[in-house]
């Protein structure tokens, strides 16, 4: 089992997934995992390719050719081997920012201990991770900052349900920034609301009103009014998922 060199995809040396995912690795997981928290239909605006070609490889899983590989390429700043093939950093100079291993971590690494509760990206329950893994998840101090997290605090979720997606996917690794207690900004946060553990990306209105936002957009937007925020608990701020968030 190992981290790829941008600390995400957990895998066996024969390409399939862990515990976190069932099927084998695709270009579109890939092209997902370079779109980071950048939505679909902003990157095709963006790079000027058709939405609808977007969704293909994302959703079909295609190959596109070689000039469209470049393109998506030079959008996502991915390297055109990772791309294409799964070998090799995401992006090009990048060090190896996560690993497994089964001692202290080396010098330069800070141990992310995994928390045993998932965070539901649906409609909110509670569940227990406890898949008998004895490995320690080691990222990069250095890398680890650059996100804006302070290592002590970072600890690692695993996200459970659909209404983040395409942002979080079900099964996803996260890294939570556990220092950060309260709405600061528009984020995805960790929260208990209703007695339940919730993943909902939060903004406030002028009025006060707190929103809890899902990224899909089947799921509605719940209103947190002021006289029931003392009841909404925040327990970190979702710093990286397949990239920053």
């Amino acid at each position: 089992m190992v981290f790829s060199d941008h600390g995400v995809e957990l895998r066996n040396p024969n390409g399939v997934r862990s515990s976190l995912g069932t099927t084998e690795e695709t270009f579109a997981d890939r092209f997902r995992q370079a779109l980071g928290a950048e939505s679909p239909h902003a990157f095709a605006q963006r790079v000027e390719i058709s939405n609808t070609m977007v969704q293909k490889y994302l959703k079909l899983g295609s190959m596109p050719g070689l000039d469209m590989l470049l393109k998506i390429a030079e959008g996502t700043g991915a390297t055109l081997d990772w791309l294409a093939t799964g070998k090799g950093p995401m992006r090009a100079g990048e060090p190896a920012t996560g690993l497994m291993v089964t001692g202290e971590a080396p010098e330069g690494f800070f141990a992310v201990p995994k928390l045993d509760i998932r965070p539901s990206a649906g409609a909110g329950t509670m569940a227990f991770h406890d898949d008998g893994e004895p490995d320690i998840v080691a990222f990069r101090e250095d890398w680890l900052r650059r996100l804006g997290i302070s290592p002590k605090y970072a600890r690692l979720m695993v996200a459970q349900g659909d209404s983040m997606r395409e942002t979080i996917n079900d099964g996803d690794l996260m890294i939570v920034d556990i220092s950060i207690r309260e709405f600061i900004d528009e984020a995805i946060y960790v929260l208990v609301y209703g007695g339940l553990v919730r993943l909902k990306r939060l903004q406030m209105l002028r009025s006060g009103v707190l929103l809890l936002k899902s990224d899909n957009a089947h799921y509605e937007t719940e209103e947190v009014p002021l006289a029931e925020q003392p009841e909404l608990i925040i327990g970190g701020r979702v710093r990286w998922v397949g990239g920053s968030v």
